[in-house]
C-alpha cells in the first residue's frame, strides 16, 4: 500500500528538476533585466532594490504559512556566513562585471559554478563524486567554453566592423569578476547544504534573504556611486525591472533553489547552473540585440546534455 507521504516524495523529484530549470531561465534572464538597470543605477544599488523586494516577499509567505523563523544558535554562523558570500558579496562581483561585459557572456561564464562547486566539495568534504560526474562537468564545461569562445570572436569582429577596439583588459576584469561570483555562490550552495536537512525553505530563505538585505543596505550606503534615491524611479521600467528581480529571481528562485538543493544535492543541482547561458544567450538575443551564432546553440546542446549525465552519474551512484 502506497502511503500519502510516499506518494508526495515520489513527485519531489521531478518537481525539482522542474523547479531548478525554472531558475535556471529567471537566473539567465536576469542578466538581460541587470544590465538594463546599470542604466540608471550603481550595481550595489541594483542588488540592494532586489533584495528589498524579495525580503518582504519572503518574509510575508513565511508570515502567512507560519513558518518559524528562529534557528539554532550553533547554526547561526554558517547560516549568516553563506547569506553574506552567497548574496552581497555574489552580486557585487556579478553586477559589477555587467559594466565591463554583456549580458550573454556574463550568464555563459557563471556556467563554471558547477566545476567550483563540484572542486570545493570534493576538497572540504572529501566527497568522491562518480566518475560519470566528473565526465558530465567536463561535457558541460566544455559547451560553456564553445559559447563563450564564439562570443568572443563575435565581438571582435563587431568591434572591428564598428571601428572600435577589443578592449581585452576590461574583458578580462569582468571575466574574472564573474569566476569569483561564481566562487561564491558554490561556497554558498556547500554551506546551505547541511543547514537543508534542518529548516525549511521558507525558513532558511526567510532568514538568509533578510540578512542580505541588511547588508547590502550598509554597502548602498557607503558606496561612492550610488545614485541619489530621488532618481532612482526617474526612467521607465526600473519598477518592472525591480520587480522581476526581487520577486521571481530572488525570493521565488531561491526557495526553488534551496528546494531542488535538499531534493536533488549540490552537484546536482548545481549542474543546472549550466542552463543559464542558455536563458540569458536567448533573451540577450531577444531583448538587446545580441547576435547569436550557431555554433553558440551547439555548445548550448552540449551543456544540456552534460547536465543529464551528472545527474544520471549521481543516481546510479546512490
Amino acid at each position: 500500500m502506497i502511503r500519502p507521504t510516499d506518494a508526495l516524495r515520489s513527485y519531489e523529484r521531478p518537481a525539482a528538476f522542474m523547479g531548478i530549470t525554472a531558475v535556471a531561465a529567471m537566473w539567465g534572464l536576469s542578466f538581460v533585466s541587470t544590465k538594463v538597470l546599470l542604466r540608471t543605477l550603481s550595481p550595489v544599488q541594483v542588488a540592494f532594490m532586489r533584495h528589498v523586494l524579495a525580503s518582504v516577499a519572503t518574509l510575508a509567505v513565511a508570515l502567512v504559512t507560519r513558518q518559524p523563523l528562529t534557528v539554532r544558535r550553533s547554526d547561526v554562523p554558517a547560516m549568516l556566513g553563506a547569506a553574506v558570500v552567497g548574496i552581497p558579496v555574489y552580486f557585487y562581483f556579478e553586477n559589477t562585471s555587467l559594466l565591463y561585459v554583456s549580458a550573454a557572456t556574463a550568464s555563459m561564464i557563471t556556467a563554471a559554478n558547477p566545476a567550483i562547486t563540484a572542486s570545493l566539495e570534493s576538497l572540504l568534504h572529501r566527497k568522491r563524486l562518480p566518475l560519470g560526474s566528473w565526465i558530465g562537468i567536463l561535457i558541460s564545461a566544455a559547451g560553456v567554453a564553445l559559447v563563450v569562445r564564439m562570443g568572443a570572436v563575435q565581438a571582435a569582429q563587431m568591434a572591428l566592423t564598428t571601428g572600435g577596439a577589443l578592449d581585452m583588459h576590461t574583458f578580462t576584469k569582468g571575466a574574472v569578476m564573474l569566476l569569483l561570483s561564481a566562487s561564491a555562490w558554490s561556497v554558498y550552495t556547500i554551506v546551505n547544504r547541511p543547514l537543508m536537512e534542518r529548516y525549511s525553505v521558507i525558513t532558511a530563505n526567510a532568514y538568509q534573504v533578510t540578512a542580505a538585505t541588511v547588508v547590502l543596505g550598509l554597502m548602498a550606503a557607503l558606496h561612492r556611486g550610488s545614485v541619489p534615491w530621488r532618481e532612482v524611479f526617474s526612467e521607465p521600467g526600473v519598477i518592472l525591472n525591480l520587480a522581476y528581480l526581487g520577486i521571481l529571481c530572488s525570493a521565488v528562485a531561491y526557495a526553488l533553489y534551496l528546494f531542488a538543493l535538499r531534493t536533488l544535492g549540490s552537484t546536482t543541482a548545481s549542474s543546472f547552473i549550466n542552463l543559464i547561458p542558455v536563458f540569458g544567450v536567448l533573451g540577450s538575443a531577444l531583448i538587446l540585440g545580441e547576435a547569436m551564432s550557431a555554433a553558440q546553440l551547439v555548445g548550448g546542446m552540449v551543456v544540456v546534455g552534460g547536465i543529464f549525465l551528472v545527474d544520471s552519474a549521481q543516481r546510479k551512484a546512490r
